[in-house]
């Protein structure tokens, strides 16, 4: 095993239960054999602090596993999957078989991702340490999950910045043919797990999906880069008057067509738009009691978070509800996302005032000593 000694000083957020070690805090490090991975990690005093995976073409330099010194063996990554699995029994809501079964350092598991589609689980690898572990995981699932197919999408940036390959395809089974379909609270979804978004479908708005659908009642909803339509169904489900959903990839278009069609849409209160939703909100003229607006990630600027808010804000009755959702980076946080929503507000002739927080859903965990693992940020607005 590799031995880390840090700089002095540097052993601080490792007390404080930060998972990340940058390379700017390593002194030195013994040599090991070729390809290994595994680490123990000392401070400066050359005292034992924690064990971990170590990577050292990355700017994140050790990925902490445990502050013990147990093995770390089949046994240890067994335990730690099962209290993966444990913890989304008492989250997950009934009738629903889409979720996140492992959220990587929220489950202390750093780099290992899997979502759950039904009889399908989807696996992604960011860093070579949980590369590394792959066939041993794949055999845990199988043993946890023996009727599932296991498929790998990893496929991220994360991963290539971590200099590794991009993997996708079988690991166990294979894929059921024709349209994977999954149910979320009772809704029926397609999703697709080969290129879809993520890992085929945003399963941490599904709170916010929810939120939607116990205000749409009666409303007119405008739902902004709605990709295969998850809120635009549910604020249909929840009695929507009339949707109007925005996207510009086909692709997604294409599977929010198949979204309305098994859920028994009327097309008369449900309208699909297939345009940029800047040049939308710029040439629309009607106006809408709820905006559903879930930003993708628009640079480190926020003047474009601040334009698409300020759009619209403009197509909101007075009165209305914007859902203000964004992804969050490392220039954009909850308060920047507040920051953006006032002068968007102070930009037009509306007036905002936030009325609860929006987050992601809870099989989704975070440490509080990590907060480099919050992905959406959001807000519910009250618009004047």
């Amino acid at each position: 095993m590799l031995i880390v000694k840090l700089k002095p000083g540097k052993d601080q957020p490792i007390l404080n239960g930060n998972p990340w070690i940058f390379s700017g805090a390593v002194d030195k490090i013994s040599k090991g054999q070729e390809g290994e991975f595994l680490c123990r990690v000392l401070n400066a005093k050359g005292q034992f602090l924690c064990q971990g995976m170590y990577n050292p073409f990355s700017q994140i330099a050790v990925r902490v596993l445990t502050l013990g010194k147990e093995p770390l063996d089949d046994s240890f990554l067994e335990e730690r999957i099962r209290s993966a699995v444990k913890l989304r029994s008492a989250c997950i809501p009934r009738e629903t078989t889409c979720f996140r079964l492992i959220n990587a350092e929220g489950d202390e598991l750093p780099g290992l991702v899997v979502d759950l589609y039904g009889n399908v689980l989807v696996l992604q690898l960011s860093c070579p340490g949980m590369d590394a572990f792959k066939s041993r995981i794949v055999s845990i699932l199988s043993t946890l999950y023996p009727d599932c197919t296991i498929h790998e999408r990893s496929d991220t940036k994360a991963r290539t910045s971590e200099g590794l390959r991009v993997q996708t395809g079988p690991l166990l089974g294979a894929l059921p043919d024709g349209d994977l379909m999954v149910y979320e609270r009772g809704i029926p979804f397609v999703v697709d797990v080969l290129t879809g978004d993520r890992t085929g479908f945003y399963l941490e708005h599904r709170r916010n999906r929810e939120r939607l659908q116990s205000l749409a009642e009666g409303k007119d909803v405008l739902d902004l880069f709605s990709y295969t339509g998850s809120f635009s169904v549910c604020a249909l489900k929840g009695g929507a008057r009339r949707v109007v959903s925005v996207e510009l990839s086909a692709p997604a278009q294409a599977l929010l067509k198949k979204n309305s069609d098994i859920n028994q849409i009327q097309p008369f209160t449900w309208r699909h738009i297939k345009d940029d939703v800047a040049r939308f909100l710029s040439d629309e003229r009607s106006t809408y009691d709820i905006v559903v607006c879930d930003l993708p990630v628009m640079g480190r600027d926020t003047a474009e978070y601040i334009k698409i808010h300020h759009l619209a804000m403009e197509r909101l009755r007075s009165g209305g509800i914007l859902f203000s959702l964004a992804r969050a980076t490392s220039t954009l946080s909850h308060v920047d996302l507040l920051k953006v929503i006032w002068r968007a507000a102070r930009n037009s002739t509306k007036r905002a005032k936030i009325l609860e927080p929006l987050f992601q859903s809870p099989d989704f965990p975070i440490l509080p000593s990590h907060p480099q693992g919050i992905q959406l940020l959001g807000y519910l607005v009250h618009i004047q």
